[in-house]
């Protein structure tokens, strides 16, 4: 629980918080496990579309960006809720598909398409904190890169 603390806190200073250092990342063997064990889990859930219960913390993700246009989602369930500089915030119903180094979601936002990769590889955000899989968002036919953790966590006032 504490590297998943310590993730949020790492997410956060995305924004403007500095208290990390004693963070440890996920290896990328850890964060492909829990990729792969969200697929096994979760296998029904894809097929029915259902959003995720509590006790299926696996099926959750909150992403960010900020190196080109800043962007943030959580991913719970089926729900994919985004805050973005190039987009309304909104919140989605997206279809979930895993592969063997990570999971894909994708729906539309006004009619256009969108799909975010997350992969089971460390990625180092712009504070230089170390998050457990690197992800793509696409939207509009423009790329973002960005990094992400387990685990949905609400966005905080502004």
């Amino acid at each position: 629980m504490r590297p998943l603390f310590f993730s949020t806190l790492c997410l956060a200073s995305s924004l403007s918080l500095m208290a990390c250092s004693s963070h440890q990342p996920t290896t990328a063997k850890e964060s492909t496990a829990i990729i792969n064990n969200t697929a096994k889990e979760n296998a029904d859930e894809q097929l029915s579309m259902e959003p995720s219960s509590p006790e299926e913390p696996l099926s959750a993700f909150t992403a960010f960006g900020n190196t080109e246009k800043s962007w943030r989602t959580v991913i719970d369930g089926n729900q994919l809720s985004i805050e973005a500089d190039f987009l309304k915030p909104t919140t989605i119903v997206v279809s979930r598909s895993t592969y063997a180094e990570g999971v894909e979601y994708v729906s539309t936002v006004s009619g256009k398409p969108i799909i975010m990769n997350i992969h089971s590889q460390i990625c180092t955000d712009d504070n230089g904190y170390q998050n457990e899989f690197t992800v793509t968002l696409t939207y509009d036919n423009k790329s973002y890169q960005g990094c992400a953790v387990a685990g949905a966590y609400e966005t905080a006032p502004t």
